[in-house]
């Protein structure tokens, strides 16, 4: 066999092994379902779709409603106007708008919230973590990451839309689009903090962090509500 066959052949059984190992950790995750599921329709006729878990509502989409000031969509830089134009509308359907705290306060749907660090953690309990994890400031937990990122099961659909930021002229600069995901919660660090703590998430880990970010940095949104 010559060596373009003998790399032919390995490309095959080494992804055919990768695949085999993806569904192999997929079967392993525990079936997670929502309580509940409905669709929520704004005053202004948008439709956002939720789950119920325990006594709270999540909305399954990232927020995604300009706000007068501090909105953007994440991209990944390119010059070209056309590129960039298509790569912000897809991205606005995958990921929404990343938001400066402020932001986030002005567009957050009447009778919806953005939840506080509280409300995290009973999502994230609902998803198996144990309760000594929950107020632990890194990452934790073991799949919770995972089971949150799916679009069937938990139908939570976390999305890895990036962080931003505007610099010293008022440009957008966004990164790690498709790597990271974060979340905003409404809880400060402390009393009078520009701090606030967040969620994020990992293309390459089943963990999900508990950090804190600048109220400046721009993350993405995930509305709750008390149960209804």
């Amino acid at each position: 066999m010559n060596m373009k066959k003998q790399f032919v052949v390995f490309m095959i059984i080494f992804l055919g092994l990768s695949w085999a190992c993806s569904k192999d950790e997929d079967n392993l995750l525990p079936v997670i379902e929502p309580d509940d599921s409905g669709v929520f329709t704004d005053a202004e006729g948008r439709e956002f779709s939720w789950v119920r878990y325990g006594n709270l509502e999540w909305m399954t989409t990232n927020l995604n409603i300009e706000a007068s000031v501090g909105s953007e969509i994440s991209h990944e830089g390119t010059r070209d106007p056309i590129k960039l134009e298509t790569e912000k509308e897809q991205n606005y359907v995958t990921f929404g708008y990343l938001y400066t705290y402020e932001a986030a306060k002005e567009v957050v749907p009447e009778g919806w919230r953005i939840p506080t660090d509280n409300d995290w953690q009973e999502l994230e309990k609902a998803m198996g973590m144990s309760a000594n994890e929950l107020n632990v400031s890194s990452w934790r937990g073991v799949s919770e990451g995972t089971l949150l990122q799916q679009t069937e099961g938990t139908k939570m659909n976390l999305r890895m839309g990036g962080m931003g930021e505007y610099d010293g002229y008022g440009n957008f600069s966004p990164y790690f689009s498709y790597v990271y995901g974060f979340y905003w919660t409404s809880t400060p660090e402390a009393e009078g903090s520009n701090y606030y703590y967040c969620r994020q998430i990992s293309y390459k880990s089943g963990q999900i962090a508990r950090v804190v970010v600048d109220k400046s940095k721009m993350l993405s949104v995930r509305c709750v509500r008390d149960a209804r």
